[in-house]
């Protein structure tokens, strides 16, 4: 998992290695003003694979890690929940119990597969654990899904046993589709004690009379690296989600992010992770990497905007994560008098998802001193990251990096067909740094150390996701799916998700530039922006936007208008909008599109109420049934 990040060293990095000041010169031409930054990282990259492959050598998993923690700071506090606090020998006490009941049940052994469906909670991670030291790999469940989506993930897991929090309506939903599950013949188990009424058709899953001894290594011999750890789903924002694998060895080298990223952490550092642990931003970029260094972890139940700054004071975090729009939700909330104090040192916000528009009024609001923005997949090969402070983006690409590394590229890609563009050899066209407002599709090379572990299962899913041919003949790289571009002095941004940027009139618009100019109107608290089919025009998709309002706030359409008009070109101007009290998003915060999109700007279909940009009056007036025949026969100005 290849990092890349920018540090200020300045000039002095040159005198640490030698170099005489000529050729530093020289070299600072060639490959721009970081080059002593960029030097740190690869020296900090070549520490880390040393590291790692003393690990590998030894065949270490993530267990391993935790349990050499158990050793040596057995008292140290490791969970913090509510009022409740574990430490690493707790923890090893209660994973140690699961393990012995599972065996004891006989129902699941090495190499097979379990399903988790927990909210955020200790229990959690010793039900994790405890399957990883049996060589049991899991599926983690979204507990949000329902019915056909969550059997499709339970079947497409192959899982012999469900594991089900104790929460009366995560069991009700495993109710709805008992039938299924007990004609695959997956056991169901429910956390709780004997005593604990439950239907008949599942188990408890009590292990509080079994021993807490430790779980010798023997247990799982013959367990390698390249053995599922575990599985976790995408997101689903389209289709069905779709499990990506992830061996032990993926699992292992996720605990070097903070260190790839450059951080200086400590074991006395506290992790708040607010975002769900079914997925792999709380899961890799937070949880695991606490652990590595023998930390402590704060997990909140659920994300709650209005809890949030309170738990990270109560559990003195000096690491947060956030992820979509989890901090514009925060800057929603009415300002209090300790926004931004803590009685200790918060000095890192990690995550994915903080636009430009809001970056700094957040950082300067909750007086955090460093935001790490990074760009990955759970099922790719590449991570990057901003700690730099460069604001808006999520990492850099030098010159000399590239050079080094030729880790990703960035290539022109038709909107509308998805598909890369090519040139009479057949090969992808480079997009070069520097081209404003000409982003490219984001892709990364296939190599032996860089593989790709894709999803389970699903051949055509996991050829969608890779391009051939790219730079030279035979070459290969995963396709990301999302629109970033760089500037020249190598910072990247992301732009777009492929399939949210959408063609009006012979222009790409990318939606999240579109709802950066809609929330600095004032009054508008959230717009989801997305192209809609236009019944009498061919020009593609226009755009339309679903937008919150602030409490309290009625929507000037006339100043409305004339904004959006000035700050956006003609193009990219919503001509719909639809105002919604609620916005849909997945667990992890992002915007789901496709039943708006479906439902398009029909009042047959949508009962929120509804405009359209009239550019005759200048202003956005009410969408009804008279102005969608006027749209659909063709009259009005698109």
């Amino acid at each position: 998992m290849p990092v890349n990040s920018y540090f200020n060293l300045g000039n002095s990095a040159a005198l640490a290695v030698g170099v005489p000041a000529a050729i530093a010169g020289l070299l600072r031409v060639k490959y721009g003003p970081t080059i002593w930054a960029d030097i740190d990282v690869i020296r900090r990259g070549i520490a880390m694979t040393k590291e790692v492959q003393k690990l590998v050598a030894n065949n270490t998993t993530i267990v391993d890690i935790f349990e050499a923690h158990v050793q040596k700071s057995p008292d140290k506090p490791f969970i913090l929940f509510e009022d409740e606090c574990y430490t690493y020998l707790d923890l090893e006490k209660e994973t140690n119990r699961i393990a012995r009941f599972v065996q004891h049940s006989g129902v699941v052994g090495m190499r097979d597969t379990v399903a988790v469906m927990m909210y955020n909670e200790p229990g959690f991670i010793s039900t994790w654990f405890a399957f990883n030291k049996l060589g049991v790999a899991t599926a983690f469940l979204n507990y949000n899904l329902k019915a056909l989506s969550l059997l499709h993930c339970i079947k497409m897991s192959e899982a012999k046993a469900v594991i089900c929090g104790r929460e009366a309506e995560l069991l009700a939903v495993l109710l709805e589709i008992m039938p299924e599950l007990k004609a695959l013949g997956i056991t169901i188990w429910v956390h709780g004690r004997e005593e604990d009424v439950l239907p008949a058709s599942v188990s408890h899953f009590d292990f509080s009379r079994f021993p807490d001894d430790h779980i010798s290594r023997d247990v799982r011999e013959g367990l390698t690296l390249e053995d599922m750890s575990c599985y976790i789903f995408t997101s689903g924002t389209t289709g069905l989600p779709k499990p990506c694998n992830v061996p032990h060895s993926r699992m292992l080298t996720s605990t070097y992010i903070w260190s790839m990223a450059g951080f200086e952490n400590s074991a006395e550092d506290v992790l708040y992770i607010p975002l769900p642990l079914y997925h792999s931003s709380g899961l890799f970029a937070g949880f695991n990497n606490i652990l590595k260094i023998g930390g402590t972890a704060a997990i909140s139940h659920r994300f709650s905007a209005t809890k949030f700054w309170d738990e990270v004071r109560k559990y003195r975090a000096t690491i947060i994560q956030y992820i979509g729009e989890t901090c514009r939700y925060l800057l929603a909330q009415p300002p209090k008098p300790d926004d931004g104090r803590y009685d200790h040192r918060l000095r890192i916000a990690i995550g994915n998802g903080l636009r430009p528009d809001i970056w700094e009024e957040f950082q300067r609001r909750f007086n955090i001193e460093t935001i790490a923005e990074f760009f990955a997949a759970t099922e790719g090969n590449a991570f990057i990251v901003n700690c730099g402070g460069k604001v808006g983006a999520c990492g850099r690409y030098t010159p000399l990096i590239k050079a080094l590394t030729g880790m990703i590229e960035f290539i022109q890609c038709d909107i509308e067909t998805a598909q890369p563009i090519r040139d009479k050899n057949g090969m992808c066209i480079l997009v070069p740094p520097g081209q404003p407002g000409m982003p490219g599709l984001l892709v990364s090379k296939i190599t032996p150390d860089r593989p790709v572990e894709g999803y389970k299962g699903s051949n055509e899913a996991n050829e969608r996701k890779l391009l051939r041919d790219v730079k030279t003949k035979g070459d290969l790289y995963f396709n990301t799916g999302d629109m970033l571009s760089y500037d020249k002095d190598g910072y990247i941004y992301f732009m777009d998700r492929l399939g949210d940027t959408f063609r009006w009139k012979g222009e790409n618009v990318a939606t999240t530039e579109v709802a950066e100019v809609l929330h600095r109107f004032p009054g508008i608290q959230e717009a989801n922006v997305y192209g809609v089919k236009v019944p009498s025009n061919l020009d593609g998709r226009a755009g339309m936007a679903a937008i919150i309002l602030a409490q309290g706030t009625a929507l000037d359409t006339k100043k409305l208008y004339h904004y959006v008009t000035k700050n956006l070109p003609s193009y990219a101007c919503p001509k719909f909008l639809r105002i919604t009290s609620a916005m849909d998003v997945t667990g992890t915060f992002k915007h789901k599109k496709t039943d708006l999109v479906k439902e398009g700007f029909d009042p047959n279909l949508v009962s929120d109420p509804m405009y359209f940009l009239e550019t005759e009056k200048k202003t956005y007036v009410p969408l009804d049934q008279q102005v969608m025949q006027k749209i659909v026969a063709g009259k009005a100005k698109l």
